[in-house]
């Protein structure tokens, strides 16, 4: 499988750039997914994948009947004003998203927050300086704090490194660790992350091999797949004995650890390695908004002197006013209170979905119940093809996501749990419509 990540990612990337380069205009015909895969050698799904990617990411459009056609996107995305953009005009087109990365207007305390921004807001005399460029000190302490009572993260305020947003992080990080052989990605590949790292001249190894003495895991043991399975606590003492035996740093990368559905979070590897091989990476993306671009990062003692030798030289990317609104969030509990609240709404998400998906395909797909995150896996079995039952939705206007082989992943993030019924319905015509089934 991760021969066949490399090559959909090569075709994806190749046409990207030629498309940012300007050498396939806006309105040109990509070449037939049978033609590319014959020409290529590859397999059809491979390439299907890769142009499904491009459309996700508004470089090209499908339409039905005719092949994909590259849109005006980035014309659009240079500046020139009026008209809506390419992305908008899809999403618009959109009558069931079971795709997007966003999240329920209904979950989230905007008046509690608003509050907090406004006291940020009226701290003059504090918002008049540049901010600390490892993030705000009172921050770091209530963070400090926080991880230590709900994650089991061992740190001081000290060993906590602020930025907008976890690639930001990587690229302060890659400096400090670019003698490393090379990183395996263990688990679903952090796609955005992986990209930093070939930046810096850091091979990429996906599939999760086992690494080589100085090399890097990157691990997000709360995502080991698309839908949320969980690294079991053995399996984490098994990644830090063979880390502390071969010299392997360890890249924590735990998002949505807290948003563990059915059992007790599990504790995270930085808690349990005494040797100090381990890198923490958290955000808040999905504990607050998406919007909110507040990361953190860990960093183990040995890391520690070579970050105070680079560190000074990068200017704090992430808000100070909304760092200065977290810090007092987090003191008055809100920020637990907020979890605990969307885990429960995500929870009578989850099952409304699975329960739609029951009711209109019975016993012919097999579900994969997320243990945590936003994203339920539907099997429709061994001669289903998931890049084109996706494709095959979206004409129909409905936007799901391919995965491995016959599986198709659900988000249950941002829709309305009433409107699972009929979108399943419609995903069900749209399939028989065309023959998948």
């Amino acid at each position: 499988m991760a021969e066949q990540d490399k090559k959909y990612l090569k075709v994806y990337d190749y046409y990207r750039n030629v498309i940012r380069s300007g050498s396939l205009a806006p309105g040109a015909r990509l070449p037939s997914i049978r033609r590319r895969a014959a020409e290529l050698g590859y397999s059809r799904t491979t390439v299907e994948q890769a142009y499904m990617m491009l459309a996700a990411d508004g470089y090209i459009i499908s339409k039905p009947q005719s092949g994909f056609y590259v849109t005006d996107f980035l014309s659009h995305r240079s500046g020139e004003k009026g008209g809506t953009r390419p992305r908008e005009r899809r999403r618009e087109a959109i009558r069931y998203d079971f795709a997007s990365a966003g999240m329920d207007p209904g979950i989230f305390r905007f008046d509690v927050w608003r509050r907090y921004m406004r006291n940020a807001l009226r701290q003059d005399e504090r918002l008049l300086t540049y901010g600390d460029s490892q993030g705000e000190p009172d921050l770091r302490e209530a963070l400090a704090g926080y991880l230590g009572k709900n994650r089991g993260v061992l740190c001081r305020p000290d060993s906590i490194v602020v930025g907008a947003g976890t690639q930001n992080l990587l690229q302060l990080l890659c400096p400090m660790i670019r003698d490393r052989k090379q990183v395996y990605f263990r688990g679903a590949v952090f796609r955005q992350g992986g990209r930093i790292f070939q930046d810096f001249d850091i091979p990429v190894l996906p599939g999760g091999g086992e690494p080589e003495p100085g090399s890097i895991a990157y691990i997000a043991p709360s995502r080991m797949t698309a839908w949320g399975d969980v690294l079991p606590v053995r399996d984490r003492v098994k990644l830090i004995r063979a880390a502390e035996e071969k010299d392997v740093l360890i890249l924590e990368d735990d998002y949505d650890s807290e948003f563990c559905y059915y059992s007790r979070p599990v504790p995270s590897i930085q808690g349990l390695d005494e040797a100090g091989n381990t890198v923490y990476l958290g955000t808040f993306s999905r504990m607050l908004l998406p919007s909110i671009r507040l990361s953190f990062m860990v960093l183990p003692e040995k890391l520690l002197d070579k970050y105070r030798e680079v560190g000074t030289f990068y200017n704090q990317t992430a808000s100070k006013a909304e760092q200065i609104a977290l810090c007092q969030f987090i003191r008055d509990g809100n920020l637990e209170s907020q979890i605990r609240k969307t885990k429960k709404v995500c929870v009578a998400k989850q099952e409304a979905l699975i329960a739609a998906i029951r009711d209109v395909f019975g016993d012919t797909v097999a579900i994969h119940r997320a243990e945590s995150g936003f994203l339920t896996g539907v099997d429709f079995g061994p001669g289903a093809d998931a890049a084109m039952i996706c494709r095959r939705a979206a004409e129909q206007g409905i936007a799901v996501r391919p995965g491995e082989g016959g599986t198709v992943l659900f988000s249950f993030a941002a829709m309305e749990s009433g409107k699972f019924p009929e979108g399943i319905a419609a995903l069900r015509a749209a399939i028989l419509r065309d023959g998948v089934q």
